[in-house]
């Protein structure tokens, strides 16, 4: 039987699961697949809390059915099936506090839209490259083709975005609408050349694209803008 200090030794949640967790809170996900994959019931102890904390969450045990509910229960039901006991979750929940540096990153992400289905892979690939997007507005369309989707098609609807892209040397503006269809289908993109900064008005060549190319196109004019 282990002893009490050797346990709390193990209690104490590592970088790698914060950052994972971080990952999810910021991308929407619940992380299911991830949960049952896990074979080991420290890990899975040690990413249920994580998440719950970064979610600004409490441990939701229901005695009677013996399972969590909440934030990544997920992940603290697979820590039961492992063999851990809610007094010993409880127990790391209590030693361990969220790492400034994902508090912080929590905070300055947090209008981002990484957990947006329209936008979040466009935040994510200006952010893995090193830039920054700040989105000014979303709403109506804002070009023609947008709102000729929606005329024309009953289930298409448009969300025009209004955004800044800090390159470190300048900001420069990309406008552009996301056409979708309301039953949850594809998204295609089209990029407005009146109000978009110059290096993205060859982007398109004035038609709607999907998330691949719309993405591609967007970084190609980064990477080729000056």
């Amino acid at each position: 039987m282990k002893k009490f200090n050797e346990f709390i030794t193990e209690s104490k949640i590592v970088d790698k699961d914060w950052k994972r967790m971080s990952d999810l809170v910021l991308s929407g996900k619940d992380g299911v697949s991830v949960a049952k994959s896990l074979k080991d019931k420290t890990k899975a102890i040690a990413r249920f809390v994580s998440g719950v904390k970064l979610e600004n969450g409490k441990l939701d045990y229901n005695e009677k059915w013996k399972e969590y509910h909440g934030p990544f229960s997920e992940f603290g039901n697979r820590a039961l099936e492992l063999g851990a006991t809610p007094e010993e979750i409880q127990i790391v929940f209590d030693e361990n506090d969220i790492p400034p540096k994902y508090a912080e990153q929590l905070t300055d992400l947090s209008d981002k839209k990484l957990d947006n289905r329209f936008v979040g892979t466009l935040s994510k690939a200006v952010l893995d490259a090193g830039f920054d997007i700040n989105y000014l507005s979303s709403g109506n369309a804002t070009t023609i083709v947008g709102k000729d989707a929606m005329a024309r098609n009953g289930r298409k609807w448009t969300i025009g975005y209004k955004t800044e892209i800090n390159l470190g040397d300048k900001v420069v503006n990309l406008t552009f609408d996301a056409i979708t269809d309301e039953g949850g289908g594809p998204t295609s993109y089209f990029i407005s050349t009146r109000d978009s900064d110059p290096i993205f008005r060859n982007s398109n060549n004035y038609e709607s694209i999907g998330k691949l190319k719309f993405i591609t196109n967007v970084m190609t004019a980064i990477d080729n803008n000056g």
